[in-house]
């Protein structure tokens, strides 16, 4: 064997020869068949004959050359034999099935084939000049072949770049056989969200430009930006000074409102992906919490406590206070209020005299400014509270229970904090069924269940509301003649309830039957409503269960509506529901009587006739009341003559 040798390699063979007599003819087979070589003499007895192979070519692989020298025909020929062994490089490499696209994070198999190397090529998967080492390569060979799959997930980051397999014979220190393809991976878009790089985060304050920019990676291109304050849309508004730029947001003249946490939003065919959140810190001169002037009262000798506080960034804050009235104005002296933390500083006043009594301002400065409008305090003498008023009675059902809610609207505190007062009294035994308070606004819930006497099938209460302070209470405001039955009770007036609707129904066939609809439909509806106006007691009861019937589909629903005249407390009819049990929004006429508020509908009458009538009661928008579906409060007695109403 002679080699190995490579491909395009230069090969020459010497076949010498001694001795012979005659002189010996050497010559060379390749393969068998003979070919020229140079053949030359050293003296007499030694013979050469040199065979020059230029360049080698795959083909030359095992190529049997032999050397045969003769000089008679009695003897066979010497010979000598040597077989071409040489290295090979890859003839091809090829990745089979190349993917047009390839999605984020979702496994993929690629595999590459190699052959005509020898020995057997080594495949290496490469991206960019460098191994690619992200999944697993799994090797497997032949006499003749050699392969390599590729099982990876692609990441966003492999986008756009060449992914070759490349075969290389490890004894040929030459350029490696490659076959690749473009790494075109699809994502959804990366977002990331920065501060405008001109701007010092720390030293944003009012008045100043400001932008963000958002970065976005994605394939395919996103196809819409977002941007979000606080979780809020943010939408272009030039006018206000908010901008947006192909990928930027720009914000004009930045207020302490802008301050909070912006990020942006990018979406492509793949989804859409948010940015981190990025802190806006805008720094501001001091504004006073309490945007209304706050009443403090005080009666003579009193100390209060008056606290101003203010809102600021920094939240290092000096104070100013001012006293004024009508007869002077003077800044207090630094040494009479302190400071509670960075941004509160309280003041004990003492009132000794009437005059004593005026206005309070606190002036708040920080590094930025001086607050533009002071917190102001009227000091007035402290007095108990005004009584409630507006107060209104209704009724809900939910899934746990059956409730009655009073809302009433506050009256003047008297300068202090004042706390409501609801109580329940039952009217025939003047009992206390039920205490309750609210510090915050007059609302209050109170279980019906409660206002029942240890289970007695029917009661009546009164409802008694007041405020309180620190001064004494206010005078009361009473709902009377509040009648509730149990279930029992509510059934029993069901039915007769529902034999009425029957009849009317009997009436109404026989109507159609004779002819004469008109006359006795008229008839009969006047008869369910003189019977309806003789109820003496009405029932607090689910709407499902309670209907008050004229004819069809015509209910009426009492509720209480007190008013601030000190007259009799009178009910205020609602709305007649029609149709659907549960409908809540019925166009409704209003009547104002004596201390009372009524809206109705008539059943003999449309609204838009009683509105025309000269008496009729008028139309207004704010007469649409809500009919509770679940539970509704009938009064014990209609005031007025018998009539359609």
């Amino acid at each position: 064997m002679v080699g190995p040798l490579t491909e395009d390699s230069e090969l020459v063979l010497i076949c010498e020869v001694r001795g012979g007599e005659p002189r010996p003819m050497v010559s060379w087979f390749v393969n068998d068949k003979l070919v020229d070589g140079f053949v030359d003499t050293e003296g007499s007895s030694v013979v050469t004959n040199k065979l020059k192979v230029t360049r080698l070519r795959r083909a030359h692989l095992n190529t049997s050359y032999r050397c045969e020298a003769t000089n008679t025909n009695l003897i066979p020929p010497t010979e000598r034999t040597v077989r071409l062994e040489m290295n090979l490089r890859p003839e091809s490499v090829e990745i089979l099935e190349k993917p047009t696209s390839l999605i984020a994070d979702q496994e993929y198999s690629l595999t590459c084939f190699a052959k005509g190397s020898r020995p057997q090529a080594e495949l290496t998967w490469v991206k960019e000049n460098r191994r690619f080492r992200r999944g697993n390569a799994k090797p497997w060979s032949n006499e003749t072949v050699v392969s390599s799959t590729l099982v990876f997930m692609p990441a966003p980051e492999d986008n756009g770049y060449l992914l070759k397999c490349q075969a290389l014979n490890p004894s040929i220190p030459l350029a490696p056989l490659q076959d690749s393809f473009l790494l075109n991976v699809v994502y959804s878009p990366l977002v990331s969200l920065q501060l405008g790089t001109s701007l010092k985060p720390h030293q944003i304050k009012e008045g100043d430009d400001v932008y963000f920019e958002c970065n976005v990676r994605a394939n395919p291109v996103q196809h819409k930006i977002s941007w979000y304050h606080n979780s809020d849309l943010i939408t272009q508004n030039m006018s206000t000074g908010v901008l947006f730029s192909t990928k930027s947001l720009v914000l004009q003249g930045v207020t302490r409102q802008n301050a909070g946490a912006y990020h942006c939003i990018a979406a492509n065919t793949r989804g859409q992906t948010s940015s981190q959140p990025v802190n806006l810190r805008i720094q501001y001169s001091p504004f006073c919490v309490l945007t209304e002037p706050m009443i403090v009262g005080a009666s003579l000798h009193e100390a209060v406590k008056v606290n101003c506080l203010v809102s600021a960034d920094p939240a290092d804050v000096t104070f100013t206070w001012q006293f004024n009235n009508s007869g002077e104005s003077f800044q207090v002296p630094s040494y009479r209020y302190t400071s509670v933390n960075s941004t509160v500083s309280e003041f004990v006043y003492t009132p000794t005299s009437e005059k004593d009594y005026g206005t309070l301002a606190c002036w708040a400065t920080n590094s930025i400014g001086k607050q533009s409008e002071p917190c102001t305090f009227q000091l007035v003498p402290a007095s108990k509270p005004s009584p409630l008023h507006n107060c209104t009675l209704r009724s809900t059902v939910n899934t746990t229970g059956d409730w009655l809610e009073v809302e009433c609207m506050a009256g003047y505190d008297g300068g202090l904090t004042q706390t409501f007062y609801l109580e329940a009294v039952d009217t025939a035994t003047s009992v206390s069924c039920l205490n309750t308070s609210s510090t915050d606004t007059p609302v209050f819930r109170l279980e019906v269940g409660s206002l029942m006497r240890g289970g007695t099938p029917s009661t009546t209460v009164q409802l008694v509301m007041y405020a309180a302070n620190q001064k004494g209470r206010s005078e009361q405001v009473v709902l009377e003649d509040i009648a509730i039955r149990d279930a029992e009770k509510r059934t029993e007036w069901v039915s007769r309830s529902g034999s009425f609707a029957g009849s009317s129904m009997a009436v109404l066939l026989g109507v159609a039957l004779l002819g004469f609809a008109v006359t006795l439909l008229t008839l009969t509806i006047c008869l369910v409503r003189r019977r309806t106006s003789r109820l003496s007691r009405t029932s607090l009861a689910p709407a499902k269960q309670i209907e008050v019937t004229h004819g069809h589909d015509q209910r009426y629903v009492v509720a209480y509506q007190l008013k601030p005249e000190a007259k009799p407390k009178q009910p205020d009819i609602l709305n007649r529901v029609t149709g659907d049990p549960y409908e809540t929004d019925v166009p409704a006429v209003s009547y104002s009587g004596p201390g009372v508020t009524a809206t109705f509908m008539s059943p003999c009458e449309n609204a838009s006739s009683l509105a025309s009538s000269p008496t009729a009661p008028t139309t207004t928008d704010d007469s649409k009341h809500n009919v509770l579906n679940s539970q509704h409060l009938f009064s014990t007695s209609i005031p007025g003559p018998e009539s359609c109403v």
